[in-house]
């Protein structure tokens, strides 16, 4: 159970670490799913393109000598075997070296002078943005924030952008 007191997250931001293990799992079955069908259709399209382009390199490397063929997957065989035990031998290491000391931590929590420090704005500016729960953020042409509207201006803000972008379309 994770004891850090951490701030709800909307789903539009992205963040693997506030995922709860199911989620995580569920993901990496659809990735790893996903990948296996991406590389099955593409793998023939692949055998076409280079017997297209004349690769008919098969009978020379693998039919006339399969004893050889044969040796030679002995020990790929034999080197992946060995990259795995190390690697499970260095992940067990490092479990026993760190299973029982945490040293990550939730970030300390910016206060509104930090937050207006690091964006160039005044303090009243963002703890007014902290209590709104709607907001509307206006950049210059470098990215800086030049104002920020909350609640029903920031509502009336995202309107009249909407009506001047669908004029645009």
């Amino acid at each position: 159970m994770n004891t850090v007191n951490r701030p709800r997250i909307p789903e539009i931001i992205r963040r693997p670490d506030l995922l709860d293990t199911t989620k995580k799992g569920i993901l990496a079955v659809v990735a790893t799913i996903g990948w296996i069908l991406w590389i099955y259709l593409l793998l023939p399209l692949g055998s076409v393109l280079a017997w297209w382009f004349g690769y008919q390199r098969l009978d020379l490397f693998i039919l006339i000598d399969p004893a050889r063929t044969i040796q030679t997957l002995q020990i790929y065989a034999i080197i992946i075997a060995i990259g795995g035990l190390l690697f499970i031998f260095w992940a067990t290491y490092n479990w026993l070296r760190f299973r029982r000391v945490d040293r990550r931590g939730a970030p300390p929590m910016a206060d509104a002078t930090a937050i207006s420090k690091a964006f160039h704005i005044e303090p009243s500016v963002v703890e007014r943005a902290q209590a709104g729960k709607i907001l509307a953020f206006d950049f210059d042409d470098h990215g800086q924030i030049i104002q920020i509207e909350a609640d029903n201006a920031a509502l009336s803000h995202l309107a009249k952008a909407a009506v001047s972008h669908q004029g645009e379309g």
